[in-house]
């Protein structure tokens, strides 16, 4: 009786490369490779060579639809323009800009490992991770900024414009931020009313005007915040 064969093992990566040649390098990362089933995250995994793969159609990230949704809006010009994304975390924004052809995006978060993989290998990318707002600086930002996105959780934006002004800020620079009630005005609970958005919103605007900012318009996000909470953008304009 001749013996039964050995099954044989491949790293994923490369199977995926022998089978699916048309996609891109961090779909295994991004858990969207399903192996017999199940997700398997590691490109390295060794995996039977004979073993089922499927590459499931990539989700489109919220903060991608809500900031999308606000420079349209606004048409903000984004095209060739650096941009300066405070809060990157998973890259929401930064593909947003991306999509628009900004010429470079600094990716700031003082999180570290959130930032997607496919954002991490785009060479427009520079990846910030690990630096508080605070912590900025022209070393760490060599060239003027013509335009910032802020999504921050925790911290108030009213806290972080003004440090933005340890950067190069462009005299034609624009700012879009998304307002979240609940971390503006440090609440303990849900902050969901009107009288919460209109209070926070107040608040940002005049941070913004001292730091030499002037307000050029407001929309509703068109998503609410994970809690349910309703949350709005403002943009601002580098003024004088």
């Amino acid at each position: 009786m001749s013996k039964p064969r050995r099954a044989r093992f491949v790293a994923l990566e490369a199977l995926l490369a022998e089978r699916r040649r048309d996609v891109p390098p961090d779909v295994i990362q991004g858990g969207r490779v399903l192996v017999d089933g199940r997700v398997v995250t590691n490109p390295s995994a060794r995996v039977r060579a004979d073993a089922s793969l499927r590459v499931t159609a990539e989700k489109r990230l919220r903060g991608d639809v809500k900031l999308s949704h606000a420079l349209d809006t606004f048409s903000v010009t984004v095209s060739d323009r650096v941009a300066v994304d405070v809060g990157a975390s998973t890259g929401g924004f930064t593909t947003a800009l991306l999509d628009r052809a900004a010429r470079r995006v600094y990716a700031v978060d003082a999180g570290v490992g959130q930032l997607l993989g496919r954002l991490r290998l785009d060479p427009r990318v520079v990846n910030l991770e690990g630096t508080n707002v605070a912590h900025l600086s022209t070393e760490l930002v060599r060239e003027p900024v013509e335009l910032f996105t802020m999504d921050l959780s925790y911290l108030a934006l009213a806290d972080a414009i003004p440090q933005l002004e340890r950067l190069r800020v462009s005299r034609s620079a624009d700012l879009v931020m998304l307002v979240k009630p609940t971390f503006e005005l440090r609440r303990g609970s849900l902050a969901a009313t009107t009288e919460d958005l209109a209070h926070a919103t107040e608040r940002v605007a005049r941070a913004a005007e001292l730091s030499g900012w002037q307000v050029a318009d407001t929309c509703s996000a068109p998503r609410t915040g994970r809690r349910g909470s309703i949350e709005i953008f403002i943009h601002v304009r580098r003024s004088g």
